[in-house]
């Protein structure tokens, strides 16, 4: 086997676990105390020209699960219909529960960022995927 093979079989592997992870970072930053999410835009906001906090949370909302939407797409590519119930079941569950949290809230309009996104991200996977499908491994 080449070692381009090896490679592709090993990001293959890889991504179910990478899109798994990034759910969890997702959950962490979503469920957190706010103190967490603003430190991160107090660091990112010199880079960005120092946006809003509500124009910054908005971007990383549709952002963070178009990231996720890409992740499950290209992990599992054959079962569209598990991956979105995996990407916009977890933007409604993490708003829900922001809401049992002291000093989150969670929102339609952030629940609909967060589906838009994650609706980007697996549309991006599949669309690559149709673009540069995968070598036949018999070659």
């Amino acid at each position: 086997m080449r070692k381009s093979g090896m490679n592709r079989n090993l990001v293959t592997r890889l991504m179910p676990v990478a899109a798994w992870i990034a759910v969890i970072v997702i959950a962490y930053a979503t469920l957190t105390h706010v103190g967490f999410v603003y430190s991160i835009y107090f660091k990112l906001a010199p880079y960005l020209m120092r946006p809003a906090m509500q124009t910054y949370a908005h971007f990383e909302h549709v952002i963070a699960f178009a990231i996720l939407g890409a992740l499950f797409g290209f992990a599992y590519p054959r079962r569209l219909i598990l991956v979105c119930c995996i990407v916009f079941g977890a933007a409604v569950l993490l708003e829900i529960l922001q809401t049992t949290t002291p000093d989150r809230h969670g929102t339609l309009i952030d629940a609909f960022e967060k589906i838009a996104g994650g609706a980007a991200g697996i549309l991006f996977a599949r669309t690559a995927r149709q673009l540069w499908p995968a070598k036949d491994k018999s070659s």
